[in-house]
């Protein structure tokens, strides 16, 4: 019973709805704990791990601030090389984590799942949008919040979710061709959500002459 990816934008409901379909399926939900688990085996901190990117020291931003001035410091070339090597090394450890949840079954929320694992026939990646208008609307109720703020909230997470995908696996993370099904989750009810989706990861696995009980 390998599982499930979840891709959601801000205010799509994907932290609400995850958990309630891994519990509905019995398997473990992940989400920012591989965020913390990345961080504490390549002994970075959470927030570099989040970002798939370590942080520049003083002296890096120093020497390539200088890299246009001076054939003697490291040019645009080498700096591309060393962000290239550092994205390999987060998205190895972040693969290998999400790997071996999903061999035991579970829900991955976000992370680039869908990108991590294209090349895997028993993963079913799934993505929720919505306009900004109703995934505004969404924030403010769930969070209570005001308009400004859960606008900005929305521009800065949509923009960071963007960013890590493209910059761990090379895709845009709007791209439909990464996922099997994309719901517009401020138009459904909750339970409406969770139970096609339940209902669609039984009919991919019985596809595949795998059967999965459902809570």
């Amino acid at each position: 019973m390998p599982g499930i990816t979840i891709s959601s934008a801000y205010g799509a409901g994907g932290s609400v709805v995850a958990p309630k379909v891994a519990e509905r399926l019995g398997v473990t939900m992940l989400d920012r704990a591989i965020s913390a688990r990345v961080a504490d085996d390549l002994q970075v901190s959470l927030d570099e791990a989040q970002h798939g990117e370590r942080k520049q020291s003083f002296a890096d931003r120093f020497f390539c601030a200088l890299a246009p001035l001076a054939d003697t410091v490291a040019g645009d070339a080498e700096i591309a090389r060393s962000d290239q090597a550092g994205a390999s090394e987060f998205r190895a450890e972040a693969n290998r984590i999400m790997s071996d949840a999903l061999d035991k079954g579970a829900v991955i929320l976000g992370r680039g799942g869908a990108a991590a694992f294209q090349d895997r026939d028993d993963v079913l990646h799934i993505r929720f949008y919505g306009t900004p208008e109703q995934r505004l609307d969404a924030a403010m109720r769930f969070s209570g919040v005001s308009e400004d703020e859960a606008r900005r909230h929305m521009e800065q997470t949509d923009a960071a979710r963007a960013k890590y995908v493209h910059h761990l696996y090379g895709r845009d993370i709007d791209d439909p061709a990464l996922y099997h099904l994309q719901f517009n989750t401020p138009l459904l009810e909750q339970g409406q959500c969770i139970e096609m989706i339940v209902t669609a990861y039984q009919a991919f696995l019985a596809k595949k002459g795998e059967r999965v009980a459902a809570g």
